[in-house]
C-alpha cells in the first residue's frame, strides 16, 4: 500500500508541476484583464465625474445669476423707499 501511495503522490506531483506554467499563465493572464478593466472603469468614472462638475458650475453659475438679479431687485425697492421716505421727512 506505502509504494502505491507514493507512487499516487509522485504522479500528483509530476502533474501540478506540468501544470504550473499554464495556471501561472492564466493567472497572469486573469490579473492584465482585470487590471485593464479597473483602468478602462476610473477613467470612466473620471470622465463622468469632470462632466458632472461641469455641469453643477452652470447650475451654480444660473443659481448665482438669478440670485443677482433679486437681490438688484430689492436693492431698488430699498432706494425706492429710502426716497419716499426721505420725501414724507421734508
Amino acid at each position: 500500500m506505502e509504494l502505491e501511495t507514493a507512487e499516487a503522490l509522485e504522479g500528483l506531483r509530476r502533474d501540478m508541476r506540468r501544470l504550473e506554467p499554464a495556471l501561472s499563465l492564466r493567472i497572469e493572464q486573469s490579473e492584465q484583464a482585470l487590471s485593464a478593466k479597473l483602468r478602462e472603469t476610473r477613467d470612466g468614472l473620471r470622465a463622468e465625474f469632470r462632466d458632472g462638475l461641469g455641469e453643477n458650475r452652470r447650475h451654480a453659475d444660473v443659481l448665482f445669476e438669478s440670485l443677482r438679479d433679486d437681490i438688484r431687485i430689492v436693492a431698488e425697492e430699498v432706494a425706492a423707499l429710502s426716497a419716499k421716505v426721505d420725501g414724507l421727512n421734508r
